[in-house]
């Protein structure tokens, strides 16, 4: 929705404000409804992570699911810059960046490890968030 629609769709009537104050209190009102454009991963993607992804990779190959988080890290979401080696921490994620890395490494798990990772709509784990 435009800012335009939104004047439209919800006027401010009263009398006793001036044309510019309700013109702030329409664009303040209107930017505060809007979603965040860098919302982070959702909860529930990270405890599908960890309650399933990892769980049942580190139980496969006997690793702590801490452990196949730094490994998954460091192939999917490592790069470099100025010579430098670095690691992205998945908390800097925003929720389509974080299906993608999900999405690697279910991919990477089923065709170089074997091991078939349930989607998310597919398990019967608790994986629900607390």
């Amino acid at each position: 929705m435009i800012f335009e629609e939104y004047k439209t769709k919800h006027p401010l009537t009263k009398m006793q404000y001036h044309r510019k104050a309700v013109d702030l209190i329409r664009e303040h009102a209107f930017k505060a409804g809007m979603p965040d454009n860098k919302m982070t991963r959702s909860q529930k993607q990270n405890a599908y992570m960890w309650g399933v992804v990892y769980k049942t990779i580190g139980a496969e190959l006997g690793y702590l699911p801490e452990e196949i988080h730094q490994l998954m890290q460091k192939q999917f979401l490592s790069y470099e810059n100025l010579g430098e080696k670095f690691v992205k921490s998945t908390t800097r994620l925003n929720t389509k960046q974080m299906e993608e890395y999900l999405e690697n490494v279910r991919r990477f798990a089923s065709m170089e490890l074997n091991i078939l990772v349930m989607l998310p709509n597919e398990t019967e784990w608790n994986w629900s968030v607390k």
